[in-house]
């Protein structure tokens, strides 16, 4: 057998994939084929086997449906707290994530993958969950059914008539490290069922009556078994090829059918489904671009054939080779193909003379392990003789031009060369100068520069000489020979240029897909990765492209994401939807519209559809150009599907700081707005006393203490409406040029602190401008006056101080009180945050001071004083120059 040379592609694929694992934890999935069949006794039994190895292990979420044999196997293991969420009245418990990704397990168990978290949660999924610590790093075990897989959803429903709400992506499973099948007989289950060792009560009942048919459950056995054959088939490959061990190896049927443009090839299509339905196994259709130039006819069956190879279930394969018969045995050998389907070939006389045999016999000399079918048409084999192909001439008539000159040039250079040489040397010479042109020019230059040389040599210096006549027979035969092998040398030179341009081609197209690539993974927003596409698509074919995205969670209806060039009319919006709804390419070149201007691309993630890829071509594609476009669509749909999921993640992060946030605010403003509230009713309360009409000390005092709660009150409101109006972006600054120091003693006489308990002292430097908002700002200087005041003892003095700070106006708010803890700094303006949790307020005032600040261009930060307690609040506003009509305004 001949060495076997694994595809250079699929061994880099399969060897970035290998070092992507390597620093990934290991995902192990115990499958089975319904629930009750002891999948979770199983991952806690494997758990408890890894634990006694040493294994820091953690049961993140387990459902043992108090089973006792189940509940035993979580003994000497550490749990982790379930998280709990309050939603819409009802305590959910869902897997704590966080607390799972601060404890970093080597090991950690997480039951039932295709579990729905509760809304709020980071991520909608389990498994997306599971994902992330995949990510970091963490070995999981998990669990889950058949029915639960994202391509037997449709089918499980047929079987049980049960619908499936929950499911997982296949790929997912696919990229799992291990998969355990526990497996048991329907008849074991089914006693497990009436022992109630699946369902309690008159769950148990229903479940019989309904999911837990015999016939349903063989069924579904056969399904989980075939599936996890088929994930242990693509591992075996996928090992194969990166150990370059040539197959195949006969583990599981696997056939190919080799198609062309043949018209015939539909009927080898159709003959290998019904043997890969009637084996059950998978297929592989393999087109072979030999470099062959097809009319349009020839591709247009082509693209059809391989069209009708898709929809009937083939993995297509397009393969450039020179060589049919190495093409075949490549791809065999990668895909471990046990049989191979073919027609009977023509027989060529002369090159199956000079190729060892037609493909057939090639064929089976190569291998001895491969079944070879024989499919048999219509009409017998023919003999086929010599067919001329019309060469293609695509040469510029400057070009013929140059050449004739050319060939002139080198005869003028051999005819001085005649005295000093014979001519039948310069013959040589004449050969030699044909090489340059079927080099550097095309195959008609070629031709030309030959027919031109011979009839130079055989006019100037074959004898005799200036006529076109030879006598010598050698002569004759050296002119014929000469013209052939020129003519010859050509082809093969123009061969060996069309190639090089291919690979350029090809090389060109790979760095601008692999730029494509790298700029998908660095962009976010979907608009910026559209345009990214399009711009590729601009560069690599020319012609305009536009994207349509899926608006939110449904299919329809479409929106622009980036068009280039292109006109976005409604004609191409109904191809566009189209192919969304069927999920097939329509448009020019296509069954379906083909009369359109346009040729539309489904966009389909791992989990929905994303979107359509729209190109308008000035011509009919061919097929490896189709090929590459398909190519580009596959990774801009994962991208979108990307930015998709990102965006529904950082939404769901949102959403459960809200409901944090929502939890914090009702506990800290239940006792915020009724600490003042009761002080006031007191008040009115006391205010209906007789006696308190005489007593003017009491009076006053009562008053006082109403303007306080008031007040206090009404700022615990301004800050809530703050966070609110800061929370959702609604914020307007109204900016104005004013003087800090004036700003400042303005703010002082109108603030309603409280002068007799904390003393307002004013210390102002140079006269500074700044533009902002007055009112704004003046909110910010009370909520920081009102924290010193908070934290200081009473009697003790705050100074405000003005000081310029490089490009910025500073303001100083200090207190005397006993300053922060140093640990206690970077979270002081977090939302809800008090360093002192008996002192009153929400601990929103700095937050909200800090959010108008930056707004404002500026920034907030605190710092203890050195020589004494107490703190140092600056805000940071940058200076500027006042404008001359600013100056005649302040006149």
């Amino acid at each position: 057998m001949p060495d076997f040379r694994p595809n250079p592609d699929e061994l880099l694929r399969q060897i970035t994939k290998s070092d992507q694992a390597s620093a990934r934890g290991r995902l192990k999935i115990f499958f089975g084929m319904c629930p009750g069949v002891g999948k979770t006794f199983a991952m806690l039994k494997a758990a408890q086997e890894r634990s006694a190895n040493g294994t820091r292990v953690l049961v993140g979420l387990v459902e043992t449906h108090q089973r006792q044999e189940t509940q035993a196997l979580l003994q000497g293991l550490e749990l982790l707290p379930r998280k709990r969420t309050d939603y819409k009245g009802t305590e959910i418990e869902e897997f704590d994530l966080d607390s799972a990704l601060e404890r970093r397990p080597e090991l950690i168990l997480v039951d039932e993958l295709a579990h729905t978290n509760s809304p709020g949660s980071r991520h909608p999924k389990r498994y997306q969950d599971i994902e992330e610590l995949l990510h970091a790093g963490i070995d999981v075990y998990s669990t889950v059914n058949v029915q639960h897989i994202e391509s037997r959803v449709d089918l499980v429903y047929q079987i049980t008539g049960v619908p499936v709400r929950e499911s997982v992506p296949d790929g997912f499973l696919e990229r799992a490290n291990e998969i355990e099948i526990v497996d048991i007989s329907p008849e074991q289950l089914l006693k497990r069922l009436r022992e109630g060792k699946v369902y309690l009560g008159d769950r148990a009942e229903r479940a019989a009556q309904n999911f837990f048919k015999e016939e349903a459950l063989i069924a579904l056995r056969e399904l989980a078994l075939r599936f996890t054959a088929e994930v242990v088939d693509d591992k075996l490959r996928d090992q194969m090829t990166l150990k370059g061990i040539a197959g195949p190896w006969n583990t599981n049927e696997r056939l190919m059918v080799a198609i062309s443009q043949s018209p015939f090839s539909a009927r080898l299509i159709r003959a290998t489904r019904r043997m890969a339905y009637n084996l059950e196994a998978p297929w592989v259709a393999l087109h072979v671009d030999n470099g062959q130039v097809l009319g349009a006819d020839d591709e247009a069956t082509l693209k059809k054939n391989l069209n009708t190879a898709r929809e009937l279930g083939a993995e297509v394969i397009t393969r450039r080779d020179t060589s049919i018969t190495n093409a075949l045995m490549t791809v065999a050998r990668e895909k471990n193909v046990t049989q191979i389907v073919m027609g009977r070939p023509d027989r060529r006389l002369l090159k199956d003379l000079l190729a060892g045999g037609n493909l057939l016999d090639q064929l089976v000399n190569e291998t001895s392990e491969i079944d070879i079918h024989l499919i048999r048409q219509r009409r017998r084999p023919k003999i086929v003789g010599f067919r001329f192909r019309k060469p293609k001439f695509t040469s510029s008539v400057n070009t013929y031009l140059k050449t004739a000159i050319y060939s002139a040039v080198v005869g003028l250079i051999n005819y001085l060369l005649l005295p000093y040489a014979g001519y039948r040397a310069l013959g040589f010479v004449f050969l030699l100068s044909v090489l340059p042109v079927a080099v550097l020019a095309g195959l008609g230059p070629t031709l030309l520069v030959a027919a031109l040389s011979a009839l130079i040599w055989d006019f100037c210096f074959i004898p005799p000489q200036f006529t076109l006549e030879i006598h010598e027979f050698q002569d004759v035969m050296m002119i014929l020979v000469y013209f052939c092998v020129a003519s010859v040398a050509g082809f093969l030179a123009q061969r060996i240029r069309k190639q090089e341009q291919d690979l350029i081609q090809r090389e060109y197209r790979a760095s601008v897909l692999y730029e494509f690539e790298k700029k998908l993974a660095a962009v976010s927003g979907t608009e910026s990765i559209a345009g990214h596409a399009t711009q590729t698509i601009q560069r690599i074919f020319g012609f305009p492209s536009l994207v349509y995205g899926c608006t939110g969670e449904s299919s329809l209806p479409l929106q622009v994401l980036n068009a280039l060039n292109a006109p976005g009319d409604e004609k191409s919006l109904a191809v566009a939807r189209w192919t969304l709804e069927h999920q097939k390419k329509a448009g020019k070149g296509t069954d379906t519209l083909f009369s359109s201007p346009c040729l539309c691309f489904p966009l389909t993630g791992h989990t929905r559809k994303v979107g359509v890829l729209v190109v308008y071509p000035t011509k009919l594609l061919p097929l490896d150009q189709e090929n590459l476009l398909e190519t580009v669509a596959g990774n801009l749909a994962t991208a979108l599907q990307r930015e998709s999921l990102e965006i529904s993640s950082r939404r769901a992060q949102l959403l459960e700081q809200s409901e944090k946030m929502h939890q914090t605010l009702l506990n800290s403003v239940s006792h915020e707005l009724r600490t003042p509230l009761t002080s006031i009713l007191g008040i009115a309360s006391a205010f209906q006393d007789p006696a308190l009409i005489t007593d003017e000390a009491s009076r006053t005092d009562l008053v006082r203490n109403l303007a306080e709660s008031a007040e206090r009150l009404n700022r615990t409101v301004e800050n809530l409406l703050d966070m609110s109006r800061l929370s959702s972006g609604i914020f307007q600054i109204e900016k104005n040029y004013f003087e800090i120091n004036d700003f400042l003693r303005g703010w002082s006489g109108r603030s309603g602190m409280h002068p007799e308990t904390h003393p307002i002292e004013l210390d102002f430097s140079e006269e500074m401008f700044v533009q902002g908002d007055e009112k704004l700002l003046d909110h910010v200087l009370t909520n920081l006056v009102g924290n010193a005041e908070n934290y200081s003892p009473d009697g003790s003095k705050i100074v405000l101080k003005s000081l310029r700070n490089q490009e910025y106006a500073e303001v100083q708010v200090i207190d005397e009180g006993p300053g922060i803890p140093e640990d206690l700094i970077p979270r002081l303006f977090e939302r809800f945050f008090r360093g002192n949790q008996q002192k009153k307020g929400l601990g929103l005032g700095l937050s909200i001071a800090k959010a108008i600040l930056e707004a404002h261009g500026g920034h907030l930060f605190v710092t203890n004083r050195r020589e004494r307690s107490g703190a140092i609040f600056s805000m940071l506003i940058p200076a500027r120059t006042l404008p001359p009509e600013a100056k005649t305004s302040n006149v």
